[in-house]
């Protein structure tokens, strides 16, 4: 009955629940009264998001949920989730967040669905084992299968063994055949050697950044050295692409001074750089625009790599997927050899293994890297600090993003 229903949801306790939702979620208390309206798109996703689970239902499905939301974020997501009474479907290129809210995992490949009883760790050991039973089958049917030919065509003029060879002939043509399971195609790339680089890579001093009368940055201190491998973290509006544009070079400020290492050469992937391709361009001819300094690279085969084959590098970039889109701006960023990567959000649009496959790349890599990312376990698998932002402020921790997420909970006591 209805009123069952409504007393489930406890009335009395329902602000006091918007509140611990809405805050898990990033937004302050004043945050709460204003116009969903004034909000951009990312933080209306989040009020879609918080607006969900106050309903709780008993079946939650959660298309991406970790899109648009920071890594403070995404961890009291995982929190609450693992409460959570009802089922939950997830559908998800996070690694960490399966890893730590799933029970179960459904794999949908080649227009079949594979069950398994355990997380994304638990998916990956026993599809590996799936797949080499299948192997294993196919190569022992594979044998069994030439065993009886032979025989049927030794003995076929035999009239004594005509029952038997006939009794195989059928055997043979009811046999189900087991089929190897195709192999995915999968991205592989390595960033060009990296020029020889001095100790100071960039350095920012005093350092003030406004848009109108929002100031994002006030008197920023910040040196990045050699070899560092740096994670950016805050919250959503806190300021980490702006920073990731500042030290690119590609943003201006107001007051300070950025001073770039005399060796230093940036390559720079924006987060929304895949959106800026030229349109009427096809995918070789964007790529082929990005090598004018660099007479030795070879776009077909960086894109190759990256799964582009035959006539997919002469598709207009405006048929592409998001994902292509992201791959064509990896095949441009590696065109000219750099020393210092700075990425923001470079896993949007990646599945995991691709995700993977970058990480192995920049694990690679021999010169510095800035990322800004909400993905933990790519982070994880590739920083060494932490570049926390936060209101007008900065301070660089040496951990990777979960160290520094147990060191958060630590500090709030």
């Amino acid at each position: 009955a209805w009123e069952e229903q409504l007393a489930s949801f406890e009335p009395e306790k329902m602000n006091s629940r918007i509140e611990r939702v809405m805050t898990g979620m990033g937004f302050s208390l004043g945050d709460i009264d204003r116009r969903v309206d004034e909000f951009s798109g990312g933080w209306q996703m989040r009020i879609a998001l918080g607006k969900l689970l106050l309903q709780g239902p008993s079946l939650l499905i959660l298309d991406e949920p970790t899109n648009h939301l920071d890594v403070v974020s995404q961890n009291w997501l995982e929190h609450y989730l693992r409460k959570y009474q009802g089922s939950i479907l997830i559908i998800s290129h996070d690694r960490a967040f399966l890893e730590s809210v799933t029970e179960r995992t459904i794999e949908l490949k080649m227009g079949s669905l594979n069950r398994y009883k355990g997380n994304y760790s638990f998916y990956l050991e026993e599809s590996a084992a799936r797949i080499e039973r299948q192997r294993k089958a196919y190569v022992n049917q594979k044998k069994e299968i030439q065993k009886e030919k032979e025989f049927i065509n030794r003995f076929r003029s035999n009239i004594k063994k005509a029952a038997m060879v006939q009794s195989r002939i059928k055997a043979l043509e009811k046999m189900e055949i087991v089929k190897p399971e195709a192999e995915e195609k999968k991205i592989y790339f390595r960033f060009p050697p990296s020029p020889p680089a001095s100790q100071k890579v960039v350095e920012l001093e005093e350092m003030s950044k406004a848009y109108g009368d929002n100031r994002v940055f006030d008197g920023l201190d910040l040196r990045i050295e050699k070899g560092d491998r740096i994670a950016v973290v805050g919250v959503n509006g806190a300021g980490k692409s702006t920073l990731a544009r500042i030290l690119a070079g590609v943003e201006p400020f107001q007051e300070g001074n950025r001073d770039v290492g005399v060796n230093t050469v940036i390559g720079y992937f924006a987060q929304h750089q895949a959106e800026e391709l030229n349109p009427v361009n096809e995918v070789l001819a964007e790529v082929e625009e990005a090598c004018h300094h660099n007479p030795d690279a070879n776009p077909r085969a960086a894109l190759g790599a990256l799964l582009f084959s035959g006539n997919d590098v002469f598709k207009k970039t405006s048929v592409l997927s998001g994902g292509e889109r992201n791959r064509v701006a990896l095949a441009k960023l590696l065109m000219t050899p750099c020393n210092f990567l700075v990425m923001d959000e470079p896993t949007n649009h990646l599945d995991i293994r691709s995700k993977e496959v970058l990480q192995e790349a920049l694990n690679l890599f021999e010169g510095t890297a800035l990322i800004v990312s909400h993905d933990r376990s790519f982070l994880d698998g590739v920083v060494t600090k932490v570049l926390e932002i936060s209101t007008n402020t900065a301070r660089m921790l040496t951990c990777n993003v979960t160290e520094y997420m147990e060191r958060l909970e630590v500090e709030a006591g």
